[in-house]
């Protein structure tokens, strides 16, 4: 019997020209909690990776976007760990410090709008140009640079569509406007899909309603110190 399950990403597979009934994921195994303790904020983008191509099937996952990865992580998260995650936060009505059980189930998903496509066109300024979402692959490789003060730039000439080399767009993009760069941010903010990290709690102290951000761990990763505990106990 198999482990691996299918699973419905946010993108809708849009950018992948797959069948989205493809993909399949299974849980983490204890191999898996071994790769993911070698995990640092340095290696993550190939180290985590590496621990995707073993628990996905039917997609490369240097060409998820990321928001699908964001996705996969959480849904990791909740089928190998725990669905609840405790969130503190400050009641906008009473102004008392209260803690959240937050249900990682009941997160709603933003997906990708209905006839999105890629290289997807942008009107700066009577110019035109094309770019994509940035994908997984695209970390891994900004990962690898050795000068990191190039990084972002890097990251945007990659998403930009054309006859260019990389190192041509990233010259082009420092010679050229602000506005221009900040066009190509917009873009990804945008069509932002993936979980909706932002919820509705009522506050146990004084019963209001009140709108929580659920902040992204580190640790969603490869659970450890207070965020284990919280999640399987002693």
């Amino acid at each position: 019997m198999s482990d691996f399950l299918p699973i419905s990403l946010p993108s809708r597979c849009m950018t992948y020209g797959i069948d989205p009934t493809d993909i399949q994921i299974r849980p983490y195994t204890g191999q898996d909690e071994v790769y993911l303790s070698q995990i640092n904020p340095v290696n993550v983008e190939t180290k985590y990776t590496q621990v995707l191509e073993r628990v996905l099937k039917g997609i490369d996952p240097k060409s998820l976007t990321l928001g699908d990865r964001l996705y996969i992580i959480l849904w990791e998260f909740i089928n190998s760990y725990s669905n609840t995650l405790r969130v503190k936060s400050v009641c906008s009505h009473c102004l008392n410090e209260v803690e959240h059980s937050v249900d990682l189930r009941k997160l709603d998903v933003v997906t990708l709008p209905d006839g999105y496509s890629e290289p997807h066109a942008l009107d700066i300024d009577g110019e035109t140009i094309h770019v994509r979402l940035t994908t997984v692959g695209d970390e891994v490789e900004v990962e690898k640079l050795k000068n990191k003060a190039d990084a972002e730039m890097y990251q945007y000439a990659r998403i930009i569509v054309d006859d260019d080399d990389v190192v041509t767009r990233m010259e082009k993009l420092k010679k050229g406007s602000a506005k221009k760069l900040a066009r190509i941010r917009l873009f990804q903010s945008e069509f932002y899909h993936g979980p909706d990290m932002n919820t509705h709690v009522t506050c146990p102290k004084c019963g209001e309603e009140d709108d929580l951000a659920v902040p992204f761990r580190f640790d969603f990763i490869f659970p450890d110190g207070s965020l284990l505990r919280d999640s399987i106990g002693a």
